[in-house]
């Protein structure tokens, strides 16, 4: 465990990797022969079409704006047309409107810009329209509206901000690839970033193996704010927000938690690339993975890319047993390919069926305590895998405090009875959370 001097208990020490010259690649996939748009890409309010079946539009045109504050407009990911705008299920809110868009074979895909920011010459209120009209949201996977994250460290009085630098699922590496590919991004989006909290204190964070890379980018940094750099040993699962916080406010006697904001090293990257270039949120980098693809690896995608298309051009096996969205700890298994990619997606796993039969079976809980050990927010999985098993989900959420999971997996990972834990406690917050909807709309008739 990391102890108390670690700033937090539990997690666990997963198999270290070490980097090679491929995982700071990033390669550009095609476009698909329709790219799927839903409306709500993003933690919080969809936004809403301004185009209609039959438009034709340009890379980077608005498509849907956004009309509540916690909204982001969503722009064309390709030139092309619009086919038709429906309605899809969607697991938060029912269902969702979604554009379907062709692109133009042959075209040149020119997008259309915006000025360039500078984030000296801007004001603080100005980078945050900007953050929003580019449709940035979080790249960490947690897909939050950023220019609502930094509005609200602002009213907080932020003074650090903290670059989670630190890889979210084994076998991923869109880390080294930013830190390679997009060094010049990071320190622009820095210099946004401090611009609006108006403090000129970063902590970069890292782990051991991208370390190196980390000291060779901020070497580089000729002029401007240059962020603190921390190397952490690996740790699973460290590079949650709250847990870095801890972790690195445990060590430090420059700040507390509660004086810093975290932002993810694709997020930092993202405003950086965009604002800098004029240019609006149209692909999204991902890491996809998994023995099932023979070359797996980083790739920006056009949002809208079906699932199965993107897999198909990393040399998917015509046989897999699953693809996970996500990854190896955090991943849902898809129910199927045609799922398409959007602003939330940070990588897919690609398992081939030759290693899934090597799965252990699921048996008994021996009530080990592993999974107590195991947990870095200091719950009960075991408790709470026998009240799910009973289907008592109030208990759950009352009594054993299920909304302070994040589904981190470790868990699942350690139990030596392989019991599928994170995918149950999921099934009861899904199950919590409509019976609670359902409650509401009854007191509302």
């Amino acid at each position: 465990m990391f102890g108390l001097r670690a700033g937090f208990a539990g997690g666990i020490r997963l198999p270290v990797t070490e980097r090679s010259d491929g995982d700071g690649l990033i390669r550009q996939l095609a476009f698909a022969p329709l790219l799927r748009l839903p409306l709500r890409q993003h933690a919080g309010a969809a936004s809403v079409a301004v185009v209609r079946a039959g438009d034709e539009v340009q890379r980077g045109q608005l498509l849907a704006r956004a009309e509540d504050d916690s909204a982001v407009p969503l722009h064309a990911p390709a030139t092309g047309r619009v086919v038709r705008i429906t309605e899809q299920a969607d697991a938060e809110t029912g269902t969702v409107r979604e554009i379907e868009l062709a692109p133009l074979p042959g075209d040149t895909q020119e997008e259309v810009l915006k000025p360039a920011l500078v984030a000296e010459r801007c004001r603080p209120d100005e980078l945050l329209l900007a953050i929003r009209e580019a449709g940035i949201v979080g790249q960490g996977g947690e897909a939050g509206p950023t220019h609502l994250r930094l509005a609200r460290a602002r009213e907080r009085g932020v003074r650090v901000l903290v670059i989670n630098g630190i890889e979210g699922e084994p076998g991923f590496c869109r880390v080294p690839a930013l830190l390679a590919r997009h060094a010049r991004d990071l320190l622009s989006g820095l210099r946004c970033l401090l611009r609006v909290l108006e403090t000129d204190q970063a902590v970069l964070a890292v782990e051991s193996p991208d370390g190196e890379a980390a000291g060779a980018m901020l070497d580089g940094a000729v002029d401007g704010p240059c962020p603190t750099l921390r190397i952490l040993p690996p740790r699973y699962p460290q590079g949650a927000a709250e847990l870095l916080l801890r972790r690195l406010a445990a060590d430090s006697r420059d700040f507390s938690a509660a004086e810093a904001v975290v932002f993810s090293l694709g997020t930092v990257a993202e405003i950086g690339r965009l604002l800098g270039g004029g240019r609006v949120v149209t692909d999204q980098l991902l890491t996809l993975a998994g023995d099932g693809l023979r070359e797996p690896g980083n790739y920006r995608v056009p949002l809208g890319t079906p699932v199965g298309f993107a897999l198909a051009r990393a040399g998917a096996e015509a046989e897999l047993d699953r693809v996970l969205l996500g990854g190896l700890m955090r991943g849902r298994s898809l129910a199927g390919l045609e799922r398409p990619i959007t602003k939330a997606s940070t990588g897919l796993v690609a398992v081939s069926a030759r290693s899934a039969a090597r799965l252990p079976q699921p048996t008994s809980c021996i009530r080990c305590g592993e999974c107590v050990a195991a947990c870095p927010v200091q719950l009960h999985p075991a408790e709470l895998g026998l009240l799910a098993r009973r289907g008592e989900v109030e208990a759950m959420v009352d009594e054993w405090h299920l909304e302070r999971c994040f589904e981190c997996g470790c868990c699942s990972y350690v139990c030596p009875s392989h019991i599928p834990l994170v995918q149950m406690f999921r099934a009861a917050k899904l199950q919590h959370r409509r019976a609670r909807q359902l409650a509401t709309a009854e007191a509302a008739a």
